[in-house]
């Protein structure tokens, strides 16, 4: 019969830490993510729930979840960063803050033939997605990394159950699957887009007309 060792102090912060983490990066932020796919073209809503997920629920919800797991390395006394699960993490969440940077600035700050409807979708715009499935895509390897070789070479307790690993897997495909549907609503977005263009051109210039030139015969039915 195996005998159960309660967790030690600093053990209950690496769990802690991984709950927080599992759910900003892993919940909140995929979350967002597929709103803002599936939404964007349905609602105007679609931003102010795709940042409540990416930045007021599942900013703290990270911020607490990176501290913890530097209180549990102090506590330990394992070294800062001497592994790749640490090194990961902080470049994760640098990466994280450099993308919530990123957003405000697609946000806020527009090229104007775009703000007024009449441009097509810059670069960055384009960038600020690719960005966050990365980062995204990161954050699954690095959960990967704390519980099958950050936790048993931290506490010596072994590798976790298997069940973990297999959530994991499901969890993955999931996102995945779900993301890569959702492009499937991308034919929708660039046709609002373009009539979007059409709309804001015909509004400017709603007096233009076919230019006729006199050496040519026109089309227009004779009057007779």
């Amino acid at each position: 019969m195996a005998i159960a060792i309660p967790l030690v102090p600093f053990e209950k912060y690496i769990v802690a830490h991984a709950i927080f983490c599992v759910i900003g990066f892993l919940g909140f932020l995929p979350l967002g993510a597929l709103l803002a796919r599936y939404t964007r073209t349905y609602t105007p809503s679609w931003f102010t729930a795709h940042w409540i997920c990416q930045f007021a629920i599942g900013g703290p919800t990270i911020i607490i979840g990176v501290a913890l797991g530097i209180h549990a390395v102090n506590l330990s006394e394992s070294g800062a960063v001497n592994d790749v699960h640490k090194k990961w993490g902080i470049a994760i969440f640098v990466l994280y803050l450099l993308q919530l940077a990123v957003g405000a600035t697609v946000h806020y700050i527009k090229p104007h033939a775009w703000a007024s409807g009449r441009g097509r979708r810059p670069a960055q715009n384009y960038f600020h997605a690719v960005f966050g499935l990365l980062i995204i895509a990161f954050a699954m390897f690095q959960v990967r990394t704390g519980f099958r070789a950050e936790w048993p070479a931290q506490t010596g307790r072994g590798s976790v159950g298997s069940g973990a690993n297999g959530f994991w897997y499901f969890w993955i495909i999931f996102i995945t699957v779900l993301y890569f549907a959702g492009l499937g609503l991308l034919w929708r977005q660039f046709r609002l887009e373009r009539e979007a263009r059409r709309a804001a051109a015909m509004k400017e210039s709603p007096e233009l007309k076919p230019i006729s030139h006199s050496n040519e015969p026109s089309m227009a039915p004779q009057m007779t």
